[in-house]
């Protein structure tokens, strides 16, 4: 079934929560949420302590988890699939980064849908980023800085940002792929839609390789 990207992204607001209108009535109270890491994944540790966290939290081993190399960044990252990490919202992949210099975990990137190659459909991958975004607001964000729902140019959307007292980031943006209409007047349709869910310890200073000054 065709779907038009203005209905799609109505989805967005539909299940909009009122605490998003006040976040101070999140279920927690604000700055209480800790960004650690990812389940039992927490920043600082090292490969051999992602791979154990890993095996607790998913019960993988061995070539089920995959080891990559960034060459601009010249950081790595152990890659997993994981299915049903969410209802109803396909496989995902989830990349375990670890730092240029300290070869330590400092950022988790979770990503579903079409990113991904999987064939979760739009409306799917909407509600996953509803329910996800819905979570994140009971959990006790500093109100400082807090993010929701807004245009990233025009294939995305922030769909929720917020930090902890130590100013550790979680990020959640909704991607959409789009297709030309099949008239010139009429809406774009959708073609697919990603969600990314990353946590990141130092935002402000990723711990990635730098062109040294002077060139």
């Amino acid at each position: 079934m065709r779907k038009a990207l203005v209905a799609i992204l109505a989805g967005l607001l539909a299940t909009l929560p009122a605490n998003a209108q006040n976040p101070s009535a999140a279920a927690k109270p604000a700055g209480q949420v800790k960004v650690e890491g990812f389940r039992n994944a927490r920043f600082g540790m090292t490969e051999a302590q992602i791979r154990d966290a890993i095996g607790k939290d998913f019960k993988l081993t061995g070539d089920a988890i995959q080891k990559v190399e960034d060459p601009t960044e010249r950081t790595s990252a152990l890659v997993i699939k994981v299915n049903d990490l969410l209802p109803d919202s396909g496989p995902a992949i989830v990349a375990y980064m670890m730092g240029y210099k300290s070869k330590k975990l400092f950022r988790v990137n979770v990503i579903w849908g079409q990113e991904i190659g999987s064939p979760t459909k739009p409306e799917q991958i909407v509600g996953a980023v509803n329910s996800l975004r819905n979570y994140l607001l009971g959990q006790g964000y500093r109100q400082e800085g807090l993010i929701l729902n807004q245009p990233l140019g025009a294939d995305n959307i922030l769909v929720f940002q917020g930090t902890d007292t130590q100013g550790r980031l979680t990020e959640l943006i909704l991607g959409i792929a789009k297709k030309p209409p099949a008239k010139p007047d009429a809406q774009p349709e959708v073609a697919g839609a990603s969600m990314r869910l990353s946590y990141v310890e130092k935002p402000a200073e990723p711990d990635i390789y730098k062109v040294p000054g002077g060139f």
